[in-house]
């Protein structure tokens, strides 16, 4: 019989270089994927706070525009910018202790601001957001009257900008 040689021990342990290739490509793989991944999220979070930024303007300027709109008692057409784009608005009421007074909606640096008896209040927005259009208009009819107002936003966070029109028409107080 005839004797078979056999390897010595030291060429039987370790990796052969066919299986360091084949470790090293999914190892690269799963790497590639896992930063993929990161970055995906990464991107998906800033386009999420873009979209709460821009949501969250809208929302509070709104709302303080409504409120202003509701407790007015007219609107100053002469200092108003109707149906412009910046448009202005004016509105005539009264102070806390009944004297009349006016409060201003406009657009300045790309941002609406309010203006309360002649003095600025500051910015209705957040500062990664910027005003692209503001359109006032005057609805009136023999019974009522109302305020229709035109919004256009644009946020930007971290590269990600996300833009989106608002609209709003308020009813003028005793007007209905």
């Amino acid at each position: 019989m005839p004797k078979q040689k056999t390897k010595p021990k030291y060429f039987q342990k370790g990796f052969s270089l066919a299986e360091m290739i084949i470790y090293a490509a999914i190892l690269s793989i799963l790497t590639i994927v896992t930063i993929n991944s990161t970055f995906s999220i990464v991107r998906s979070f800033a386009e999420f706070r873009t979209a709460r930024d821009l949501n969250s303007s809208a929302a509070s300027l709104l709302e303080r525009m409504t409120r202003e709109i509701r407790a007015a008692n007219g609107i100053d057409l002469i200092q108003s910018a109707l149906g412009a784009n910046p448009g202005r608005l004016t509105l005539l009421t009264k102070d806390v202790s009944g004297a009349d007074t006016t409060v201003e909606f406009y657009v300045e640096n790309s941002k609406l601001k309010i203006r309360e008896g002649g003095a600025a209040m500051g910015s209705l927005v957040s500062s990664s957001t910027a005003v692209t259009s503001f359109i006032v208009r005057s609805l009136s009819n023999p019974n009522s009257g109302a305020i229709k107002t035109e919004l256009g936003l644009t946020a930007t966070r971290g590269g990600v900008s996300k833009s989106g029109n608002f609209y709003s028409t308020i009813l003028l107080r005793g007007s209905y």
